[in-house]
């Protein structure tokens, strides 16, 4: 029998993730949650919504996980948050790993492992981190919590990643090289050297050499 999930969020990640947990997990949900603040609609995805500060009146916490589905903003500190409420309420945080994925460690609560993303053995993880489609983990590389890990962004072996890092599409971390609690790492981004606590990390916009491509010859 699959368990019962309620989801937290009501926007593109909450959306996500009740698609694959819909789509191949052992968990059914039936419903959404937020702040009641937040609370405008009684219903989405065709399921309700109920506020967060009554969720156990009608999905009490020895009979339903929570999955926390909420993105990048503060650096992650919006979901750690939420994450932590929802341990003070009783709540077990489900977890969804793909099974198009390789994931050979362990990984901790509140996570997503997506699809094609690549784990190697005797990686540490820590809770609440969001590895989406292509990412590549390399073995004995450190991960802590609260982070996200866009597309395609790669984390190379013996690598550390402190608390509530970003890194944006396709950025890659080198062999060893520590990244600092709240880095920022923009997309396409190579990290050669530890960054610093709260840094900002990115590449330049691609640079524009005018409206000239009908003059390039670029057959075979």
């Amino acid at each position: 029998m699959k368990r019962k999930l309620v989801i937290f969020g009501l926007d593109m990640i909450a959306k996500l993730a009740h698609f694959y947990f819909s789509r191949d997990s052992n968990y059914e949900v039936v419903g959404f949650t937020v702040d009641e603040a937040y609370l405008l609609n009684q219903s989405f995805s065709g399921l309700p919504v109920v506020p967060f500060e009554s969720i156990a009146n009608q999905y009490p916490p020895d009979e339903y996980n929570l999955f926390i589905a909420i993105g990048t903003s503060k650096m992650n500190e919006n979901r750690e948050k939420k994450y932590l409420e929802a341990k003070s309420k009783g709540y077990s945080l489900a977890s969804y790993i793909s099974p198009y994925a390789v994931c050979d460690s362990r990984v901790g609560e509140n996570s997503i492992v997506g699809d094609m993303t690549v784990i190697q053995p005797f990686v540490t993880i820590g809770s609440n981190n969001f590895f989406w489609e292509q990412c590549f983990i390399g073995c004995d590389s450190f991960i802590g919590n609260n982070c996200s890990f866009s597309a395609k962004s790669v984390v190379s072996t013996f690598a550390e990643i402190q608390d509530n890092v970003i890194l944006g599409s396709g950025a890659i971390v080198k062999t060893s090289i520590r990244v600092a609690k709240r880095t920022l790492v923009g997309a396409a981004s190579y990290i050669s050297a530890n960054t610093k606590e709260n840094g900002v990390y990115g590449e330049r916009n691609s640079h524009f050499a005018g409206a000239i491509s009908h003059k390039i010859n670029i057959s075979t």
